[in-house]
């Protein structure tokens, strides 16, 4: 699910110390296992996920209702060490694109102490703000709500925001996910585990369908360094300053007015866009155009100084005039 994931990706890193690589996750203590789940709530399916040593491949097939149209999805994707594959086994088709986590970790390395400061705090402001704009609650926090049992194996349960997530200690092993975002009700439970073995046909790609390159990533350091670079930034420090007072004075107003929780047919129609857009993010793109959006302030940036300095060689050259009497 596209949505979580995204949240996923903003939550962990703001849990961890701003020194230690959110990109380098430690090597799980379970390598090999496959894990089928059900899904319920607004997606209703089955998800098989596996690993085997440091290959995951995950494939799902569910139904689900949206502004009144009924989809059904089925799709694989499998990630490697230098790859990540998505196919849509539907319509035949499928997108292969480098596997971002070694570079950008190596694009986290090459940060300052304080750069590395600042970009765990930008993550932590911006899952902040998500959970407050959509009511979240704190989607960084990990709260522990105890252990619980799934097809026969015991979980640490965690909430983050809305979310609740049951996983196998030390492991990348999932067994209960539940939580509700924005307009979506999502529900996915563990029905059987096996630990120690994958079957190794599931990680060969599908026969019939095409593979192309995904070109938003055709330069995976440049976007790397760009992405990283943008999340570390004073200027994005900035924007999200200037966007969280703007979200306070907006439900500090809508508090007055007497009315903070009816939306109005506007602000409904707003969240279902938002909703959509969820739903069908692309994160590759999302990082490029991160990293586009960095790279054009340094160029302004520059810009900006070398007009400074030709102001100031142009003071240089034009002497003031002498009026002799």
């Amino acid at each position: 699910m596209r949505q979580f994931a995204v949240l996923v990706l903003l939550a962990v890193p703001a849990t961890l110390p701003a020194q230690q690589n959110p990109f380098k996750p430690p090597k799980p203590a379970v390598q090999k296992f496959e894990v089928t789940s059900i899904l319920t709530g607004d997606m209703k399916g089955n998800v098989l996920l596996a690993m085997d040593g440091d290959r995951m491949v995950r494939v799902s097939a569910d139904t689900m209702k949206m502004m009144g149209k009924t989809s059904h999805n089925s799709t694989w994707t499998l990630t490697t060490p230098d790859s990540m594959y998505q196919a849509d086994l539907n319509k035949k088709t499928g997108t292969v694109a480098p596997n971002m986590l070694p570079y950008m970790a190596e694009a986290y390395d090459n940060l300052d102490g304080d750069e590395k400061q600042r970009f765990t705090q930008n993550i932590a402001d911006l899952a902040t703000m998500m959970s407050k704009a959509f009511n979240l609650g704190q989607i960084n926090s990990g709260e522990k709500l105890g252990t619980k049992t799934y097809a026969g194996h015991e979980c640490e349960e965690r909430k983050f925001g809305g979310f609740t997530v049951c996983q196998i200690e030390k492991t990348p092993i999932v067994l209960h996910t539940a939580g509700k975002l924005l307009c979506l009700n999502f529900e996915e439970t563990a029905t059987s585990v096996r630990l120690g073995s994958a079957s190794p046909a599931l990680f060969n790609p599908p026969a019939d369908v095409k593979f192309q390159s995904d070109t938003s990533v055709s330069r995976p350091d440049s976007v790397a360094n760009g992405f990283v670079g943008y999340m570390a930034s004073q200027s994005l420090s900035d924007s999200i300053a200037k966007g969280k007072a703007e979200l306070e004075a907006a439900r500090a107003k809508q508090a007055q007015s007497g009315d903070s929780t009816k939306m109005t047919p506007a602000q409904e129609a707003q969240m279902q866009e938002a909703c959509e857009m969820i739903k069908n993010i692309n994160l590759n793109k999302l990082m490029a155009d991160a990293a586009k959006a960095w790279k054009n302030a340094l160029v302004e940036a520059a810009k900006n100084e070398g007009k400074k300095q030709a102001v100031k060689g142009l003071r240089g050259l034009i002497k003031k005039p002498k009026f002799v009497p």
